[in-house]
């Protein structure tokens, strides 16, 4: 396709720690900051156009560099959104007013993409679990926020941090009993979203775009040519519902727990969404164990997040798992 914008200007949009973004005309250009020898965004966007996904934006192309005796890509042409809400905007809000008919739009659509994703190819040699659980030991024990740091609005994330001293071995005690009970086998593994969140959904107008396809940011470079368990991505964005719900609580000056029944009752219909579209479409069922263990272990790659990249974000997965584990 020939892409025609006339005499517009690059408009500089957001930049993250892979990639810097412009909107220009009509087109979401995307330039990476980080390759990624995989060229995992690209088959997955290439998969999902190809079997006529409707929830995610359009993709036109990209342009590669050859690295290694390997074309990369380096550039990549998308749709832009117009009039698009955010998940950590949009997502908080519904929880708030309670308003939980989007859980069900979602379960399904995610069902839709796990179905249009297993046709790409995955190494099959890489154990997803004993890969992902690495990277427990990228958690810090002594974190101390930096110098100066701006949390304006937010809970001072070193006293945050106190508190996770203060749960931690509850918290381990029962992510080893739930991992103890697991019997969990790599043979259903297939290309997942693999970093599904509140975050990474647009909200337009009554519709939900995906977007993000790179894989996890904390996650080792490893997993992005390797496939995953489905559950994984059910069991990240049910935990993104109770992180969600700490942003709604922040903005909203309420206690912080006031809507954990909203949350449960959120996640309740997500999950049974999800099952009632993935039985319809002849997907495996869940396991239901791997998909509560992988979200309560989510809650701790979130701290670890927050300690690499955003520490005021730490209250979110500190104060959902102190509500979690009461």
């Amino acid at each position: 396709n020939k892409i025609i914008v006339g005499d517009e200007e690059p408009e500089y949009i957001e930049v993250d720690q892979s990639n810097s973004s412009y909107r220009y005309g009509n087109y979401l250009v995307k330039i990476r900051k980080k390759l990624d020898l995989t060229n995992r965004s690209i088959r997955v966007l290439s998969a999902l156009s190809k079997s006529k996904f409707e929830n995610t934006p359009k993709y036109f192309g990209h342009v590669e560099l050859e690295v290694f005796g390997k074309s990369v890509e380096f550039i990549t042409v998308y749709e832009f959104i117009e009039d698009s809400t955010d998940g950590w905007t949009w997502a908080p809000q519904k929880l708030v007013s309670k308003d939980l008919y989007w859980v069900n739009q979602l379960g399904q659509i995610c069902a839709e993409m796990h179905r249009d994703l297993k046709s790409i190819a995955i190494d099959e040699n890489i154990n997803y679990l004993e890969v992902s659980e690495k990277l427990i030991n990228d958690l810090a024990y002594d974190y101390k926020k930096p110098d100066n740091y701006d949390f304006q609005g937010y809970p001072d994330p070193d006293e945050v941090f106190g508190l996770w001293h203060e749960i931690s071995s509850k918290y381990f005690a029962k992510l080893k009993q739930k991992k103890d009970s697991l019997s969990f086998s790599n043979k259903n593994n297939q290309m997942t979203h693999g970093d599904f969140h509140v975050g990474q959904i647009l909200k337009v107008k009554e519709n939900y775009i995906i977007i993000d396809f790179d894989g996890s940011p904390v996650l080792q470079a490893e997993t992005k040519n390797g496939g995953a368990p489905i559950e994984s991505d059910v069991a990240h964005f049910l935990t993104s519902i109770s992180l969600a719900a700490r942003v709604g609580e922040r903005i909203n000056k309420l206690e912080y727990g006031q809507l954990n029944d909203v949350v449960k009752s959120a996640q309740d219909s997500f999950l049974m969404s999800y099952q009632n579209q993935a039985q319809a479409l002849g997907l495996i069922p869940l396991d239901l164990a791997l998909v509560e263990y992988l979200s309560l272990r989510q809650y701790l790659f979130e701290i670890i997040y927050a300690q690499k990249y955003l520490p005021r974000w730490i209250y979110a997965p500190v104060i959902s798992l102190q509500q979690e584990l009461g």
